[in-house]
Order: structure tokens, then sequence, then C-alpha cells
């Protein structure tokens, strides 16, 4: 194998094992195991265990990226901002559907961090290129007057999460609510165009960010 066949081999069997076992459950033994390979071998590729969490996350979550954000932008353009959280909403859906290790992974992990490990995989994380999407368009937004003024920090995840939670539920626990999923996707992309609209919401940042 090329040495970007064999890192590509490497995150997929951690991402199986992370959503099995979690990070501290997850020995370099077991990933070695799994892919074929010595341990040298991982550590070679990745110098620990969450840096290889980190590129297991950047590389599923890159897939198909470029295009939903220029989706995303031409609806921005075009001043369709309810349309541009519709397919915000069903991306992650369909996300969420379609790599439900990645998100038990996340899940898993997530409850394992300690404060200052959780920190630096988070500010990795946010380098997503959806997410500094999300803040140029409603940083924008909010500079035409069309949204309220408020924290890049708490808005811009709300996005993300209201969708996110709902899909933990139905695509990862199963936890059917009986509704299609394009009448969820149309009742959150209005709920969450009227929040980022409502002028008497304001959400003020702490000092310093």
């Amino acid at each position: 194998m090329t040495a970007s066949e064999r890192r590509h081999q490497l995150i997929d069997s951690a991402i199986s094992l992370f959503g099995q076992h979690g990070l501290n459950g997850t020995t370099t033994k077991s990933l070695a195991d799994a892919a074929g390979v010595s341990e040298a071998t991982i550590f070679k590729h990745f110098p620990t265990k969450n840096a290889l969490y980190v590129a297991a996350f950047e590389r599923r979550t890159a897939v198909g990226s470029e295009a939903l954000v220029a989706t995303l932008q031409d609806h921005m353009d075009r001043g369709e901002d309810e349309e541009l959280l519709r397919v915000l909403t069903r991306s992650i859906f369909v996300w969420y559907e379609m790599d439900r290790d990645l998100h038990r992974m996340l899940l898993y992990v997530q409850l394992e961090q300690g404060v200052s490990e959780g920190k630096r995989v988070a500010a990795e994380l946010l380098k997503n290129p959806v997410v500094r999407f999300l803040e140029r368009f409603v940083a924008q937004r909010q500079t035409e007057g069309a949204f309220a003024p408020g924290s890049l920090l708490v808005l811009v995840p709300l996005l993300t999460s209201v969708p996110a939670s709902y899909a933990t539920s139905t695509k990862l626990y199963s936890l059917s609510t009986g509704v299609p999923d394009e009448e969820v996707v149309a009742t959150y992309s209005k709920f969450l165009l009227a929040g980022l609209r409502d002028q008497s919401v304001r959400v003020t940042p702490r000092v310093g960010q």
C-alpha cells in the first residue's frame, strides 16, 4: 500500500473500533490487529490515538463537503435562506444515516474527553468547511440586517445541533417519530430561520468572545 492508502485503512479501522469501544477502550494493539499491521505502523502515521481520531473525523466529513458548501453558497447568493437551511438539515440527516459508525464514534469519544483535550479536539473539528461557511452566512445576514445581532459562537452551532440531535435519535437509536424526514426538514428550517430573524432575541457574547 502507498502511505495514503495505509492512512485511509487505519482510519476506517479506527472509526469502527472507536464506535464500538470508545477512544479509551480501543488499544493500539486492537487497532493494529483490525488493520493487519504492527503497532509501530500506526504510530508512524499517527503520533497519538487522538490524532487518529481527528484525522478520521476530517476525512469522513470532508466527503461531499465541497459540493455541499457550493450548493449552500448558491442559495445564499440567491437570498434563499430557508432553502439553504433545508439543504443543510437534509444533508445532516443523510450524513447520519449513511455513516453511523462515524457518529457513534463521535458520541462515544466526546463522553471520554477531559476538558483540555476536549477543547483541543473541538478546535480542530470547528475547521470543517461547512461550519466555516455557516459562520460567513450568519455574519453576512446580520450585517445586512436580515438576522438579529448575536454571537456566532452561539448561533452557528444551533443550526447544526438541532437537526443533529434529531438525527441521533432517529438514525442512530432508531427511535421513530412517525414523521417523514422531509416534513421535519421543513419544520426545522422554518423554526431556525424564524429564530435567526427575531429581532426581540439578542444573543450577547461574553467579554473576550
